[in-house]
């Protein structure tokens, strides 16, 4: 059963967790954009948030189920996406709260709701680990995820999928590649290098970029979180990324000729070991196939790296002549898909 779209009922309602954050502000924008009105969940309040968004306050970890239950009851959704997961500037407890133990409240919620609702998750390529194939990796390859962050997030989809496959919900796990674009937090490659070159320095040292990533617009990442609300029938994992690799060195070029800084490039250089130290250590360089996502979905991406990068730009608070940045509060609860670092 697909999610009640906006041409079905005036207006349906979407309850997007970790609204605050850097996909979720970008989900609840194009949903909102299709007429949707969207429940924004977050820990504190938040303001920028796009038009049709309604805030509502909830610390999804400190907060007990039937908090989260009774949000959903209160609400009445149709869709409901989880954006929320914890990243790897946090302990090992904090990994499995937000990325296990936090999907499995949600999933019971769900289940729970007098009417139907869709559920989507947002996943990571990171659950894919190392792979070998040489070919652009499917759904149905077995998983071999190295870090705990992706062992986390690997074990939250086969809570999903598990509930799936025993009839409780009608969800689906939108494994996404690393992505860029408005609002990309600081915390990330690309968008701490943007806030440094807003700066506007004499020099700007780069850190040690070694390997090939696929990067997805946060866009075309949201379009699929709508386009898997209006499905009429979803898979329980769908790849999104952009369908191809590109060197991280040619990624940080790019960001570098849309900024159009003048700052002298100093290049660190690349460890003995390839920078395998990295926080992204363990996945491999072959990219995501999309094609189910083509079939399924009926979506494709549609931005290019440059076009990324460009919007990634427009929305770094304090570059010249910007206008002021809206307030996108983040916290350890943070996104999932965007973060690479040197």
């Amino acid at each position: 059963m697909r999610a009640v779209s906006p041409a079905d009922r005036e207006p349906p309602t979407a309850v997007v967790l970790g609204a605050a954050g850097f996909v979720g502000r970008n989900v609840c924008e194009a949903l909102s954009a299709r007429g949707w009105s969207v429940a924004a969940v977050v820990r504190r309040t938040a303001s920028g948030l796009p038009p049709g968004c309604r805030t509502v306050r909830l610390d999804l970890l400190r907060s007990d189920a039937s908090a989260l239950l009774a949000l959903l009851e209160a609400e009445r959704p149709t869709l409901v996406v989880n954006t929320a997961g914890a990243l790897w500037n946090v302990t090992d407890e904090q990994l499995t709260e937000g990325n296990v133990t936090l999907v499995r409240r949600l999933v019971d919620a769900v289940a729970k709701l007098p009417e139907p609702a869709r559920l989507v998750h947002i996943g990571s390529a990171y659950e894919y680990g190392g792979q070998s194939t040489g070919r652009p990796l499917t759904e149905d390859l077995p998983e071999r995820p190295t870090s705990r962050y992706a062992r986390t997030k690997l074990a939250g989809t086969r809570v999903l999928t598990d509930a799936v496959a025993d009839g409780r919900i009608d969800a689906t796990v939108l494994r996404i590649a690393m992505s860029a674009g408005p609002y990309a937090p600081p915390d990330s490659l690309l968008g701490s290098l943007a806030r440094r070159i807003a700066e506007q320095p004499r020099e700007l040292r780069l850190p040690p970029l070694a390997g090939v990533r696929e990067i997805v617009d946060v866009r075309d990442v949201a379009d699929a979180v709508r386009r898997a609300a209006d499905a009429p029938r979803v898979p329980p994992v769908v790849n999104i990324g952009s369908g191809t690799g590109v060197p991280l060195t040619e990624a940080v070029d790019t960001l570098i000729r849309v900024t159009g800084t003048t700052a002298a490039v100093l290049r660190s250089p690349v460890p003995d070991d390839g920078g395998h130290a990295r926080r992204d250590a363990g996945i491999g360089e072959q990219p995501l196939d999309v094609s189910l996502a083509r079939r399924a979905l009926g979506w494709s991406p549609h931005h290019t790296l440059a076009d990324a990068l460009t919007a990634l730009w427009d929305t770094v608070p304090g570059r010249p002549d910007a206008s002021p940045a809206p307030l996108i509060t983040t916290s350890n609860l943070a996104v999932d898909g965007e973060s690479i670092h040197g």
